[in-house]
């Protein structure tokens, strides 16, 4: 009983940003998913090393440089120049963000989707998840 009050406490705690999210995704017709990182591991984990998926890493570089997802890009969400930095992968058909917070990744969410018209994919529990779950991480430096 007390587990499933507190998986529906951490639901609830980000309840108005996934309804942010889904909403700018409707009004602007894109697709905007919110997956677990198990969920989006499930999916997408055997295309992580590949370019055929380009994954956003929304933290600071030495944030990325203790761990990241697959070949995450590290495009810091608090940057100057973030929406030209972002210009320069939107032939991607689809874009991966993750973050620790969601508030990095509502920033990269919100500059993606006036300037973008693929699907958006965002890891709701991040890094943090991501890393609590066992899930592979790499250590290798990429840049934008």
């Amino acid at each position: 009983m007390w587990s499933s009050f507190i998986i529906h406490k951490r639901i609830l705690k980000f309840f108005p940003v996934i309804i942010f999210l889904l909403l700018s995704g409707y009004l602007y017709s894109q697709e905007i998913t919110g997956l677990t990182s198990l969920q989006f591991y499930e999916q997408y984990g055997d295309r992580l090393n590949e370019d055929s998926l380009l994954i956003i890493d929304g933290r600071t570089d030495s944030m990325f440089a203790g761990g990241h997802i697959g070949k995450s890009v590290n495009i810091d969400a608090d940057a100057d120049n973030l929406e030209k930095q972002l210009y320069q992968h939107l032939d991607q058909p689809t874009i991966v963000i993750y973050c620790t917070t969601t508030r990095r990744t509502t920033d990269i969410v919100n500059k993606l989707r006036g300037i973008y018209k693929g699907n958006i994919i965002w890891i709701t529990d991040g890094i943090r998840g991501w890393k609590q779950n066992g899930l592979p991480v790499n250590n290798s430096r990429v840049s934008p």
